[in-house]
């Protein structure tokens, strides 16, 4: 909207269309149907562009309008002579990418060969019953070039998505059911490499046909890591914020045996998984805490300190108290009673006979 009303007084505007309301002008924008002219609208006014992209009208958020800029640039760029002599048409890398574009469509095909019919793309159908299906290819002219995509029309729909050249076409992503499979390697040797699905993303390596799964990320930040053969993988791994978490044991009976953290502190635990329960913990500066008991119910029984100090514990989880300190050397022994917290010392033992606090 402009910022005040004109007058007589004024210069003539140098973007008429800048004085209009926007919701007029997106009216107009509406009713512009051909994408080149949609594209020629963008990039005379810039800002009519934005502003229609924005508001999500349809044939700005097309691919074919993304296509018609790209044309439209390409054929000024040639006008200009800024890059030497260029070539009005789309190129192999732009109609690859619109190939592996989930919104491209076959219906889209008799656009794409008015506007670049030396190097456009062409579909066929092949196979019969739970194989049929649609390959997208590349067409120079009257000359079917390499396979793009196969979408099959059977099952749940699956499509494959391709890279190289004709005859040597090789797998590189296939989707079927919002799940999207990565694929490496040479033709006839592909081999699958990464899994996406929901917010999670599978890791694999490994010779195609015996990949293994070595990780798995999460939205959140968590890393699972595995190891084994392929069926047998085990989880050995955790990594989330600033712990790690470290697992023992045949893939499906994985039991905790240690976590990091990054301040130095380990947590160590012993048996079997889901029934797993803490046993030691070390710290940074040395000390070590030694547990006893089932999971859930574990009670301090020792603090190595790192002067070489001993002090056992004895009472219910939570409530555990002082009741002896024995030096590095052995030689002095301290005896304790009271509750946790405010134990007090009742006897010394030296390597003489004892003396009482």
């Amino acid at each position: 909207m402009p910022s005040r009303a004109r007058t007589a007084g004024d210069a003539p505007p140098t973007d008429w269309l800048a004085e209009l309301p926007h919701e007029l002008l997106l009216r107009v924008l509406e009713s512009v149907d051909d994408f080149s002219d949609c594209a020629a609208f963008s990039l005379a006014t810039p800002r009519l562009g934005l502003l229609a992209h924005r508001r999500g009208l349809a044939r700005f958020v097309d691919l074919r309008f993304a296509i018609a800029m790209k044309l439209l640039l390409i054929q000024r760029c040639a006008a200009a002579g800024t890059f030497g002599t260029v070539s009005v048409t789309l190129s192999e890398v732009t109609l690859r990418k619109y190939a592996g574009d989930c919104r491209a469509s076959a219906d889209h095909f008799p656009w794409l060969a008015s506007v670049s019919p030396a190097l456009c793309l062409s579909s066929e159908l092949e196979g019969a019953g739970e194989l049929r299906a649609e390959d997208w290819r590349l067409r120079r002219g009257e000359e079917v070039g390499a396979k793009l995509r196969m979408r099959f029309l059977q099952g749940r729909g699956m499509v494959r998505h391709y890279e190289g050249e004709r005859g040597a076409e090789r797998l590189v992503r296939e989707c079927v059911d919002g799940t999207v499979f990565h694929y490496e390697g040479e033709r006839g040797a592909e081999r699958r490499v990464r899994q996406c699905f929901d917010d999670m993303v599978f890791h694999y390596e490994g010779e195609q046909g015996a990949e293994r799964q070595v990780r798995t990320e999460f939205a959140n930040g968590t890393v699972f890591h595995y190891e084994g053969e392929r069926g047998a993988e085990r989880r050995v791994r955790q990594c989330f914020d600033d712990m790690v978490f470290h697992y023992e044991g045949e893939q499906g009976a994985e039991r905790q045996v240690r976590t990091e953290f990054a301040d130095g502190t380990v947590f160590h635990y012993e048996g079997e998984r889901g029934a797993e329960r803490k046993v030691r913990y070390e710290f940074a500066d040395g000390n070590v805490l030694h547990y006893e008991g089932e999971p859930g119910v574990e009670r301090l029984l020792r603090v190595e300190l790192a002067d070489g100090t001993v002090e056992h514990h004895e009472g219910e989880r939570g409530a555990e108290r002082k009741v002896r300190a024995v030096s590095a050397s052995g030689a002095v022994v301290k005896y304790f009673e009271g509750a946790r917290g405010v134990e007090r010392v009742v006897r010394w033992e030296f390597d003489g006979p004892a003396r009482p606090q």
